[in-house]
């Protein structure tokens, strides 16, 4: 009985909790993390920064210290909006942008790369388009590093030459793809891949944009 009770109280503790949460996002509350691992960034402050699209305007919601290798932010916003978090380093400046929308927000920071999780679907979107381009990047990469061995080693053949450049288009070409679909799908997710990734597309691709 007494096992019941507790079982009873753990499942009534759940739901308050997924309640609660489900509350403050309704209410545009949100809370982001964001953790540095390694020597990804060095710095010991950052800048929590939105875009209002309203007026075209940046707004700055606050700075944070670090503390255990992280930084807290928590505020709300009514909408979903682009946002950045500019770090303060010796060297040059560094700029991470995401979506600020309302819910836990984390993002983790590691060396040469990143790792966005969210309650909400905008960032979860970005990391599934990120993780897909990225993919498609590291092919090329690994593909020309076998490329070059190969010319170092005195191996390469004509055959074996005209596979990899066959290969390597063939994966240039998706990336232009999957890069052009998921502009022209209109969203904030959109945007912020236009504004990051537009520089990459061909003269062809930029055709393609609505």
């Amino acid at each position: 009985m007494r096992y019941l009770l507790y079982g009873i109280l753990l499942i009534f503790a759940g739901l308050m909790l997924t309640c609660c949460e489900h509350r403050l996002e309704s209410d545009g509350a949100f809370e982001v993390t964001v953790t540095l691992h390694g020597d990804s960034i060095h710095t010991d402050s950052v800048t929590l920064i939105m875009i209002d699209d309203d007026y075209d305007l940046k707004r700055v919601l606050g700075g944070a210290r670090l503390q255990d290798s992280s930084f807290t932010f928590t505020g709300h916003t009514p909408v979903p909006r682009i946002a950045y978090l500019d770090f303060a380093t010796d060297s040059l400046p560094f700029q991470f942008y995401f979506i600020l929308e309302p819910g836990k927000i984390s993002i983790d920071l590691q060396p040469g790369s990143w790792l966005i999780t969210s309650t909400q679907s905008g960032n979860r979107l970005l990391q599934s388009f990120l993780n897909k381009y990225q993919h498609l990047e590291r092919e090329r990469k690994a593909l020309w590093e076998r490329y070059q061995q190969m010319g170092a080693d005195s191996t390469l053949t004509w055959d074996q030459e005209r596979a990899a450049l066959r290969a390597d288009s063939v994966l240039q070409d998706s990336i232009q793809r999957i890069t052009i679909d998921r502009i022209n799908q209109g969203d904030l997710v959109s945007r912020l891949v236009k504004q990051r990734l537009m520089h990459t597309l061909t003269r062809e691709s930029l055709e393609q944009l609505k």
